[in-house]
């Protein structure tokens, strides 16, 4: 904290040219300035870190009348943007435009996992061939982690490349990278990073996730089933989503929720 003290102060006085006043020092508001401009390069946990240990400060040495204004978090809560329809097409473009046939089988899973089908790194790295199931309803994905397990309905779109991976792999063979040994979440990163881009675009496991469910949300999924397919504890993802959603015309709004499902009663 005194070193913290110590750089805010002398910006306070010598950068900012304010007066060395306990009021003054202590703002919130030049505390936040001092955080945006006097840490600019610092990383964003060294600068949440200084901000705290300044605002600890000023809760101890400030009276009540002078604690104003509560500050937005440093380190936004804000999701990864889904990919495009056109970026969408592009990553087509670029499973199919790898050098070897391994290599576009593999990526075409990628795809398939997780713009149809919604999963996470470490869901993807410990996908089995078994655990993809084709039957007369379409694809079902069964992820079965410790911490997540959960069947997870494929989009129609996306069930080719697993039906065609089902047909040549065994069923006890890694889904994806059939060579590797692990489970370690670098591997995926690392293999996508290592592929040929498509106009300088390769895949983000955690935008394929979001379009993923973006998708759902637009087209009236309810959120109960999607919550379960997805492993999500709470709605706190979809809060974060809803920017990306478009929003509905009053017709939409008036036609979709004057027949629900069930009655109230």
């Amino acid at each position: 904290m005194l070193g913290a003290v110590a750089h805010h102060t002398r910006w306070v006085t010598l950068v900012a040219c304010l007066p060395l006043e306990r009021g003054v020092v202590f703002h919130r508001d030049v505390i936040a300035d001092f955080v945006a401009n006097g840490c600019a390069a610092r990383s964003p946990n060294s600068r949440a870190n200084t901000r705290t240990f300044l605002l600890r400060v000023a809760e101890a040495v400030l009276g009540d009348e002078e604690r104003v204004t509560r500050l937005k978090p440093l380190n936004k809560d804000a999701p990864t943007r889904p990919y495009s329809e056109f970026e969408q097409r592009s990553l087509g473009s670029w499973a199919e435009g790898q050098t070897t046939p391994s290599r576009r089988f593999n990526c075409r899973a990628i795809l398939a996992l997780g713009l149809g089908a919604g999963l996470s790194t470490p869901d993807i790295l410990s996908l089995r061939t078994s655990q993809i199931v084709v039957d007369p309803l379409g694809v079902l994905v069964q992820v079965d982690r410790p911490s997540s397990r959960r069947d997870v309905p494929v989009l129609a779109a996306w069930e080719q490349p697993l039906i065609d991976l089902v047909a040549v792999r065994e069923p006890d063979e890694w889904a994806v990278g059939t060579q590797r040994t692990g489970t370690n979440s670098n591997w995926l990163n690392d293999y996508l990073r290592r592929t040929q881009p498509e106009q300088r675009l390769r895949p983000e496991v955690g935008r394929l996730r979001n379009t993923w469910l973006v998708h759902h949300l637009v087209s009236g999924t309810p959120l109960g089933p999607l919550s379960v397919a997805a492993g999500l504890d709470t709605f706190r993802m979809f809060e974060k989503l809803l920017c990306f959603v478009p929003e509905p015309s009053l017709s939409e709004v008036r036609r979709s929720m004057r027949r629900p499902l069930r009655g109230v009663g």
